[in-house]
């Protein structure tokens, strides 16, 4: 039995009133509503028939009908019409993040804070782990007469900034001098590299800077041991109240349980590996947490290193043509400002 045209208007029609209204939906409502051009009794037949290939269930307690998870791949590959975002929701996406040129964490956790307002679902925004990424850049910069921040670079875009205490101070040509000599020793080295065999070598090679070194490297390997995991922000956890597929207070519960579980959401975020946005649908999900949602990731690469992931969360029945353009305005800006660093 294939799908015919009208098969695909039926579904799509059905797909579109369920994420509107989240009610099941009969033949004689379908007819009412939407312009399809048949009878009632016709678009029954073809909805039994819809519900035999596995689009359609049919819940114990409605005579009408809900999408399937197959039915909402099928809508997100080949029905779907993508909608225009408001130009004052443009303005404010590109306005907000072309400010946040710095670091990396800060303009993808600013990046699920508009993706959250802007579609009203859970948004989660993950850097990348930082252990396997090379070592850009050191700079030493004076602050007062006995603090210095050492500026810590990766390759991937994270800046960190601790704020270090050196006893008796040091002057700026010197610490020009330590910061070219780390610089030297250390740019393109992965940290697991520079840990294995560069603290000895370091010291050896200038023993004039051994108090200054000893005081910033192991500064250093702290710095990076603190965020050596995924940096994940989280926005509008509590939105999924607002829908009513989870107005059971368990199966809300098991949701906020389920954002909880770092090493879980990680795993699922970075199931994405391609470049674009990916649409996992509810039981395609390899996480059985995740059954009654779909996520729909951005995927952000530069020159081979995945820069970082950004995600939407939420039940099946998502607006996915809203969240796709939103996520698609906003990945534009990211990719831009990623290229312009």
């Amino acid at each position: 039995m294939e799908l015919n045209e009208r098969k695909l208007k039926i579904l799509q029609a059905i797909v579109q009133d369920y994420i509107q209204t989240a009610e099941p939906i009969g033949s004689r409502t379908l007819t009412k509503r939407y312009s399809i051009g048949v009878s009632p009794a016709t678009i029954r037949n073809e909805m039994a028939d819809l519900e035999d290939l596995g689009y359609l269930t049919q819940p114990h307690t409605s005579a009408g009908r809900i999408p399937s998870d197959k039915a909402y791949r099928l809508y997100v590959d080949y029905l779907l019409q993508m909608k225009k975002i408001a130009t004052f929701q443009r303005d404010t996406i590109k306005s907000s993040l072309i400010k946040r040129f710095g670091e990396l964490e800060d303009v993808l956790q600013y990046s699920s804070k508009i993706l959250s307002q802007l579609t009203n679902y859970t948004s989660i925004a993950m850097a990348p782990q930082i252990k396997g990424s090379k070592l850009k850049h050191i700079q030493l910069v004076p602050i007062g007469d006995e603090h210095i921040i050492a500026m810590i670079v990766t390759d991937t875009g994270v800046i960190k900034k601790p704020l270090l205490k050196i006893s008796g101070g040091m002057d700026y040509d010197f610490m020009m001098r330590v910061s070219t000599l780390l610089n030297e020793k250390l740019t393109g080295l992965t940290i697991q590299d520079i840990e294995q065999k560069l603290v000895g070598d370091l010291r050896k090679e200038a023993h004039q800077f051994s108090d200054i070194i000893d005081t910033v490297v192991p500064q250093v390997f702290k710095t990076l041991e603190e965020i050596d995991d995924f940096e994940l922000f989280m926005n509008g956890t509590t939105n999924i109240f607002n829908f009513p597929e989870f107005s059971d207070v368990l199966k809300a519960k098991s949701f906020l349980t389920m954002l909880e579980e770092k090493a879980l959401i990680t795993n699922m975020i970075t199931a994405s590996e391609s470049n674009g946005i990916k649409i996992s649908i509810g039981s395609e999900n390899p996480f059985q947490e995740a059954k009654d949602c779909s996520l729909v990731t951005a995927t952000f690469n530069l020159e081979g290193n995945v820069m970082g992931w950004l995600s939407v969360i939420g039940p099946t029945r998502m607006d996915y043509s809203h969240v796709i353009s939103v996520m698609q305005q906003i990945s534009s800006y990211i990719n831009q400002i990623l290229k312009e660093r």
